[in-house]
């Protein structure tokens, strides 16, 4: 699914270019990434020294909120920029290479630049109550039955001190 066929474009001068629109349901970029869909448009342009892969494709990835542990369905949008080098001998090891078959997998950057677009701490939505600390009741759906009582005895000084003022 993630595979381009690009010998054509390999055949072309310099500052030849093609966009290709990439659009697609329920997709696996990785054994551990699957994303709800897959939209954008890349546009390819030759260079001496390979392809210019350029490109904005939008997505959404299932994730769990840090403070209630809800499963919603986070956007995401990832922007790509590289050089595929070709031919292959051109490159160092840790370049992006097209094959000689022309077929370019554009998964493991994809994978890659989407990973990295997930924030550290994905919040459902900006005004995330959380989780009561006591009861584990979801306070986005409504306020717990937990009384002042069920606080720790070991902060009990320091509630007194609360209370005091």
């Amino acid at each position: 699914m993630l595979r381009v066929n690009v010998g054509f474009l390999l055949k072309q001068p310099p500052g030849f270019s093609r966009e290709m629109e990439i659009e697609a349901g329920q997709v696996r970029i990785a054994e551990d990434l699957d994303v709800g869909f897959l939209r954008g448009v890349i546009r390819f342009t030759r260079t001496h020294e390979g392809l210019l892969a350029q490109g904005r494709l939008r997505t959404e990835v299932a994730c769990n909120c840090v403070r209630c542990l809800t499963d919603f369905a986070l956007p995401l949008t990832a922007q790509l920029q590289d050089l595929f080098y070709y031919p292959p001998n051109r490159a160092v090891a840790s370049d992006l290479v097209i094959p000689e078959d022309g077929n370019l997998d554009l998964g493991p950057l994809l994978r890659e630049d989407l990973l990295l677009a997930i924030p550290m701490r994905v919040l459902c939505r900006p005004d995330c109550q959380g989780l009561c600390p006591h009861c584990g009741q979801n306070l986005n759906e409504g306020r717990c039955t937990c009384s002042e009582e069920t606080r720790d005895p070991r902060w009990a000084a320091l509630n007194a001190l609360l209370k005091s003022r």
